[in-house]
């Protein structure tokens, strides 16, 4: 019996240790997320979150605990499940969630597995055949608190619930990738974020002459669409929509810099985004009318050496 309990003790320390670097793995892929990350980068975090997810369950087995730690909800303020009967292809329920009273995410469902129940985030297919996640949250935390409040509800046949929940404290566009004329109205694609929450793959499409953001949505077979994410309200479009415009028609300029210069610029005040490449190379982001400030800073005109009398 004792050598029950030490070798289920050793097994324990070795999940929590395999948690730990998975954790590590997702802030630091996270960390270095590029400016415009691909498909197969999306594809790599998700692959993480997932293995985060699977050993906090092993864990909380071994435990006899819950799928996961008891986590405050942060960021629901809302949410509706609608349990299919019977399931399909695994999945047993379709899940709306509202986040912060902002962002309203369609398409979540709740599957069964070889190890139970689990979260999954609206999916899109990618040309190559992988399928990455349209919205997300961007940290453990975040995705920890949207698995226990779903599994949570499903399992205690709560289909519906507000919570009370803060204001999210940021919402903000970024990685605008702008389109070459021939798209069209198709102006360019990037990312929204609210709170904690991505979106991937919102739209700014020129309507009545008026670039507009428009977020993603799911093309039915009659050509119809459906929603994937929306702005909870008038005032949500409205921010998330200044937002977006503001990054479209914000000219950036990226340099590769050594160390040195990077904690230079964060020094002088100048806003920077800075990432590393391939190569480990530091690719820093600023906006085009900081140029010169950048180039004074990383460049700066030599003093011209005192004459000689």
């Amino acid at each position: 019996m004792a050598n029950n309990k030490n070798s289920q003790k050793k097994q324990l320390e070795q999940l929590n240790v395999e948690l730990d670097n998975a954790s590590a793995l997702l802030n630091e892929q996270h960390d270095k997320m590029p400016l415009v990350p691909s498909s197969e980068y999306l594809r790599q975090m998700q692959e993480t979150a997932l293995r985060v997810e699977r050993l906090q369950k092993e864990i909380a087995a071994m435990k006899g605990e819950a799928d996961t730690q008891a986590v405050t909800n942060l960021s629901i303020s809302k949410y509706t499940i609608s349990p299919l009967q019977p399931p399909i292809n695994g999945t047993v329920a379709v899940c709306s969630a509202t986040f912060y009273n902002t962002l309203t995410v369609n398409g979540i469902t709740i599957n069964e597995g070889r190890n139970g129940l689990y979260v999954r985030m609206p999916q899109k297919r990618t040309q190559q055949g992988k399928f990455i996640d349209v919205a997300h949250p961007l940290s453990v935390d975040g995705r920890r608190n949207i698995n226990q409040t779903l599994l949570s509800a499903y399992r205690e046949n709560v289909f519906k619930q507000e919570f009370n929940v803060p204001a999210p404290k940021i919402i903000a566009a970024q990685n605008s990738v702008k389109y070459p004329p021939e798209y069209g109205n198709s102006l360019a694609r990037l990312d929204v974020v609210v709170g904690d929450m991505v979106v991937h793959n919102a739209k700014i499409i020129k309507t009545n002459n008026e670039p507009r953001l428009f977020m993603p949505s799911y093309k039915a077979k009659d050509g119809s669409f459906t929603s994937i994410c929306n702005p909870a309200t008038k005032e949500a479009f409205s921010e998330m929509n200044q937002k977006a415009l503001e990054e479209y028609n914000t000219e950036y300029s990226f340099r590769k810099l050594t160390d040195d210069d990077v904690a230079a610029l964060k020094e002088s005040g100048i806003k920077v985004q800075c990432r590393k490449n391939a190569q480990g190379e530091n690719v820093v982001k600023f906006k085009f009318e900081d140029l010169q400030k950048v180039n004074a800073i990383i460049n700066p005109t030599p003093t011209a050496a005192p004459k000689i009398q």
